[in-house]
């Protein structure tokens, strides 16, 4: 017949004989392929039901292990003992017991009741019922079975109570080879014990059962009936048109037989669906393979030449010659146009991956941190920035209030993105009334909010404040974060940044001796005593007693708590609130994440109830107390407190006047302490770790920014320009200059 098959192109005839062959092969090897996975797939079934049979059984060991060692940990709870063992009734211990088996229960999900059983006294106590006399009993044939001891002790049993059948598990009071007083039962909820079991085999899809040694069901998900056919069918088990195979294996512990049935009805259809997807997906493919060889016949392979002339075009810039292709070698030229292809991809990626609003985070934070700014960051500040840097702006800072339950109810990277979430609401509304702003997370309790002052011009001074309200409404009412708002005046962006965020920061702690709810701007600190010289304790007087404080040292703070108020008592009233209130105000600055003095908004309304010195001495002396308190509570959370000081190193490298006491400020530890708790989680000094931070910037800057070494030497951290020179020379071994010539190169 093939003979008479004459095909006059010459890629038909190729076409026609290797599609022959193809097909051939592919019908006998699917036959073949057909008949190895259904004797695979039958050993598999087999081999998958006798794990499953295993892992049931070890399931179970361990649940009821674990029951029994649960059980006598309460068996020998010391209140379990005295009732067990009372021969009166006690009114104090049954509430004891109560809270005790109570405390046990939420534990412990499988055991649905606890009973405790009192021969001497004859009383019952269950969790769920508390202590009933042995008369009032609800089910007397059990109660009997308990006080004729014939349960075996340690070991799970087959109780009727109340019409039910349960699991119980019993232990008798003074051990099991003497006379007891009294017994405690356990009694299991079969329900979640069959939960368990399945939950933890869940790819499991037949049925099972348990019965005990007399071959009575325990638990399982078929009937009692079913149960005694399938136990004397052996194998195999055919019910309501379904074969199942059966497997079974005994508990080493109780004596019980678990019994698994795997459906093979279900196996079997499964193969044979699985056996026409293989015929179907060869002749599929044997269809798809004809076609692309006709087509590559038909051709001469030219697309694929025309499509690696272009990859050879756009990877290399030279184009491929007709005769410098064979099909022995276009495998590996595709291989070569792919891979240079996929490298370029992979280096596009990675430089997407600066993104934009990282990049201008990072820059925004060098700027408001930095006393001076060069030419090279306001340049990049300005590609970056929406808001103009030859026009006056506004710094707005929006402190978080009642930063300490604040910080108790949200972890570090909760904090992190709270923050984030005030900052989009805080931005949305100014958006809304056509202000541009610009935010950035300092790492603290606050956030800082760059404004464009030609935008706000549109805009009243009052008109201002009311938008800056509305957008401090929206947070609370959105985020349910209480905020405290200060904004600056106009100021020139080439003025020093730094100081006004600092000044900005200080005007949301005028809540703290108003107690108002306003926002806040430089007239209102004119207002208060805050620019008002502290005369009341000098500063060496001021630095013992907050360290007093941070090292818990009560014996030295209640002396110079007592020598603070007796110096108070010789001044006049108007000067001795004063004065008080200054130094409330310190503590605030000084402990403003815990609850300090400076968590009571209104300082001056604070003190208003108290009708001497005396009573106020008292406040504030329990109220440091509590603080200390705190303070040693917090040095328990270490390895939370790590992150967050790592953030704000990183977030302040820019920082020259950044130092180890600000850092403990913003945790509230003594700086000693910090030293030790950051040696021990980083295994390096807190000081070596800020200046690889920095080395490790300036390697950034130098290879990613065109910056002068000068601009780079101010702007990350190091106080003068010898001691930038010195600590990068000693670090890398190079000079600045050395190491950006090099890494340029390379």
């Amino acid at each position: 017949m093939l003979r008479w098959i004459h095909f006059k192109e010459l890629y038909m005839r190729i076409f026609f004989i290797i599609g022959m062959v193809f097909v051939g092969m592919a019908l006998l090897y699917s036959l073949f392929l057909s008949q190895q996975i259904s004797k695979y797939a039958i050993n598999e079934v087999n081999g998958s039901t006798a794990v499953k049979l295993n892992h049931f059984k070890n399931t179970m060991e361990i649940t009821l292990r674990k029951l029994k060692v649960s059980s006598i940990q309460l068996y020998q709870e010391r209140n379990i003992g005295y009732w067990l063992t009372a021969t009166a009734k006690d009114s104090y211990l049954n509430h004891l017991i109560d809270l005790k088996i109570g405390e046990f229960l939420s534990t412990e999900r499988l055991i649905q009741d606890v009973y405790l059983f009192n021969l001497s006294s004859r009383e019952v106590f269950s969790a769920k019922s508390g202590p009933v006399p042995f008369d009032n009993f609800p089910d007397q044939a059990m109660l009997q079975q308990v006080v004729n001891q014939t349960m075996q002790p340690l070991n799970f049993s087959k109780v009727t109570f109340m019409g039910q059948t349960e699991l119980t598990l019993s232990l008798p009071n003074g051990g099991i080879d003497q006379t007891p007083n009294g017994r405690l039962m356990i009694v299991l909820d079969k329900t979640f014990l069959a939960e368990d079991l399945l939950l933890s085999n869940n790819e499991f899809e037949g049925k099972w059962f348990v019965v005990d040694k007399d071959q009575n069901m325990l638990m399982g998900d078929v009937s009692a009936s079913s149960a005694g056919d399938i136990i004397h069918a052996g194998n195999q088990w055919r019910s309501d048109g379904q074969d199942w195979g059966v497997q079974s294996i005994t508990f080493s512990d109780e004596d019980w037989q678990l019994f698994l049935l795997s459906p093979q009805g279900i196996w079997k259809n499964k193969l044979l669906v699985l056996n026409f997807k293989v015929l179907g997906s060869f002749f599929l493919m044997i269809a798809l393979l004809l076609v692309i060889l006709y087509f590559l016949s038909k051709h001469n392979y030219k697309p694929l030449t025309e499509i690696l002339g272009k990859i050879r075009m756009y990877t290399t810039g030279a184009k491929l010659s007709e005769n410098a292709l064979s099909i022995s070698s276009l495998h590996t030229e595709f291989k070569l146009g792919i891979d240079t292809l996929v490298h370029r991809i992979e280096e596009q990626n990675r430089s997407l991956k600066n993104n934009d609003s990282i990049v201008k985070d990072e820059l925004l934070r060098q700027w408001i941190l930095s006393d001076t700014v060069g030419p090279s960051l306001r340049e990049d500040l300005q590609q970056k920035l929406t808001i103009r840097l030859n026009k006056p702006i506004r710094l707005v800072v929006c402190r978080i209030e009642d930063y300490t339950a604040f910080c108790q109810t949200y972890n570090f990277q909760s904090r992190k993105l709270l923050k984030f979430a005030i900052q989009n609401v805080m931005e949305e509304v100014l958006r809304t009334y056509g202000l541009k702003a610009e935010t950035s997370d300092l790492g603290s309790d606050h956030i800082v909010i760059v404004l464009s002052v030609p935008d706000t011009q549109k805009h009243s001074e009052q008109e201002l404040l009311g938008i800056l309200g509305d957008a401090k409404h929206h947070v609370l009412q959105w985020i349910k974060v209480a905020i405290t708002v200060g904004c600056s005046d106009p100021i020139e962006p080439t003025e020093n940044i730094h100081h006004i965020y600092r000044m900005t920061y200080e005007l949301t702690e005028i809540s703290f001796i108003t107690g108002e709810n306003a926002i806040y701007t430089p007239q209102d600190r004119k207002a208060t005593y805050m620019n008002t010289p502290f005369n009341g304790l000098d500063t060496e007087q001021i630095t013992a007693f907050i360290q007093s404080i941070r090292i818990r040292d009560t014996d030295a703070l209640q002396r110079q708590l007592q020598q603070l108020f007796n110096q108070l008592q010789d001044l006049p009233a108007d000067e001795s609130k004063l004065q008080l209130i200054q130094l409330l105000y310190v503590l605030q600055k000084s402990f403003k994440q815990l609850n300090t003095p400076g968590g009571m908004v209104g300082i001056r309304s604070q003190l208003e109830p108290f009708n001497n010195l005396k009573e106020v001495h008292v406040w504030v002396e329990e109220t440091l107390m509590n603080l200390i308190e705190q303070m040693s509570n917090r040095r328990t959370q270490k390895e939370d407190i790590f992150p967050e000081i790592v953030e704000y190193i990183s977030n302040h490298l820019h920082d020259a006047m950044l130092t180890i006491d600000d850092i403990a400020n913003h945790v509230n530890f003594s700086v000693n302490y910090l030293r030790v708790i950051f040696k021990e989680q980083n295994d390096i000094s807190i000081s070596d770790f800020i200046l690889e931070r920095r080395i490790e910037k300036v390697k950034e800057l130098l290879i990613k920014t065109k910056w002068s070494i000068a601009e780079i030497s101010s702007q990350s951290g190091f106080q003068s320009k010898s001691h930038f020179f010195t600590a990068f020379k000693k670090g890398t071994g190079m000079t600045p200059s050395q190491y950006r010539d090099e890494h340029t190169q390379s």
